[in-house]
C-alpha cells in the first residue's frame, strides 16, 4: 500500500513545475484582457468573442459573463458560448501531460470541439431569440393597430393607447434592470482563489507569483487526492476490471460524468480530465462533463440573476445539450 501512496505523490510532484509556469502565463494573459472582455462581449460579435475568451483557461471570465447577462448587457447566446467553451482546469492538466503520446491530439480535439459547439449553440440561440422577438413585435403591433381602431370608434377612450404604451415601456425598463441592483458591487473579476484579477493595489509579485503558486498548490492537492484514490481502487480492484466496468457502463458513463461536471468547483474538472487521461472514460464523456463545467459561472448566475426559473432553465438546457453531445461522441469515438 505504501508504494501506492509514494507513486501518487511522485506523479503529482512531476506536474508541479509545468503547472506553475502555465498558471503564471495564464495570470499574465488574464490581467491584460479581463477588462477588454467586458466591452467586447457587448459587441455584435459577442458569441464569437465569448467562445474565444472561454477557451482561455481561467476562473473569472464565466463569472463576468454571468454578471453581464444578469444586467441584460449580453445575450443568452453569448453567455452559453462562454459556458460551453470554458474548461476550467482541464487545459492546464492536459498541457502538463503534453509529453505523453497522443495527449496533444486530445488537447487539440477538446479545444476545437468546445469552440465549434460554443459558436453553434450561441448563434442558434440568439437567432431563435431574434425570430421569437420579431414574432412578438408583430403581435404587439397588431394589438396596437386593433386598439387604435377601437379608439376611433369610441372617442371617449382617447389617450388609452398612450397610457398602455407608457406602462409597457416602464415594465420593459424595470425588467432590464431586474436581477441586478445598481448599488450592488459585484466582484466580476474575482478568481476562484478569491483574488481580484485587475486589482491595481496588488504588487506584481503577489499577482504573478503568489496567486499562481497558491492556485498550483490547490490543483496539485486535488490531483494528489485523485491519484491516491485511483491508486487504491486499482490496487484492490485491478486496472483491467476497472476498465472493463467503465467500458460496459454504456450510456450511463457520459450521463454520470456530465453530472459530475455540474459541480461548481475546480475539483470536478480535475477529476474528469484525469479520468480521461487514464483512459477510464471516453472522449465523449469528458467533453460532456467539461461543456457543463463552467467554473464558477453557474454558481454566480444564481447569485446575480434573480430570475430563478430562468437560471434553472439555462442550466437544465446546458446539461441536456452536454449529455446529448457526450452520448453521441461516446459511441462515435469510443476510444481516443
Amino acid at each position: 500500500m505504501w508504494h501506492v501512496l509514494l507513486d501518487a505523490f511522485l506523479d503529482t510532484i512531476k506536474l508541479s513545475l509545468i503547472l506553475l509556469v502555465f498558471y503564471i502565463l495564464i495570470e499574465l494573459v488574464e490581467q491584460k484582457i479581463a477588462v477588454k472582455m467586458n466591452s467586447k462581449l457587448k459587441s455584435n460579435y459577442a458569441v464569437a468573442v465569448g467562445a474565444g475568451f472561454g477557451i482561455v483557461p481561467q476562473c473569472g471570465f464565466s463569472v463576468l459573463a454571468s454578471d453581464l447577462y444578469s444586467c441584460r448587457q449580453i445575450t443568452l447566446g453569448a453567455l452559453l458560448a462562454v459556458f460551453i467553451a470554458t474548461s476550467d482546469e482541464a487545459l492546464p492538466i492536459l498541457f502538463s501531460h503534453i509529453h505523453e503520446q497522443g495527449v496533444w491530439l486530445k488537447l487539440l480535439a477538446l479545444i476545437l470541439s468546445k469552440f465549434v459547439l460554443a459558436l453553434i449553440v450561441g448563434y442558434a440561440i440568439d437567432l431563435f431569440a431574434r425570430l421569437a422577438g420579431k414574432k412578438q413585435l408583430t403581435k404587439i403591433t397588431a394589438e396596437i393597430e386593433e386598439s387604435q381602431e377601437h379608439t376611433h370608434e369610441h372617442s371617449d377612450e382617447d389617450g388609452h393607447i398612450h397610457t398602455e404604451e407608457h406602462i409597457h415601456e416602464e415594465e420593459t425598463h424595470d425588467h432590464s434592470h431586474e436581477g441586478h441592483d445598481d448599488d450592488e458591487e459585484v466582484d466580476i473579476h474575482k478568481g476562484c482563489c478569491g483574488h481580484h484579477i485587475d486589482d491595481g493595489k496588488e504588487s506584481n509579485v503577489k499577482k504573478y507569483l503568489v496567486h499562481p503558486l497558491l492556485h498550483t498548490l490547490k490543483i496539485l492537492a486535488y490531483i494528489l487526492i485523485f491519484n491516491i484514490v485511483m491508486g487504491i481502487i486499482i490496487y484492490y480492484v485491478g486496472e483491467e476490471r476497472l476498465a472493463a466496468f467503465m467500458s460496459k457502463s454504456g450510456v450511463l458513463q457520459p450521463i454520470l460524468v456530465t453530472l459530475v461536471g455540474l459541480i461548481p468547483n475546480c475539483a470536478s474538472s480535475v477529476v474528469i480530465t484525469e479520468l480521461f487521461l487514464s483512459g477510464t472514460i471516453s472522449f465523449g464523456s469528458c467533453l460532456g462533463g467539461l461543456i457543463v463545467n463552467a467554473g464558477l459561472g453557474i454558481a454566480f448566475l444564481f447569485k446575480s440573476n434573480k430570475h430563478i426559473k430562468e437560471n434553472f432553465a439555462i442550466v437544465g438546457g446546458l446539461f441536456l445539450f452536454a449529455a446529448i453531445v457526450a452520448i453521441v461522441f461516446h459511441f462515435v469515438i469510443p476510444k481516443f
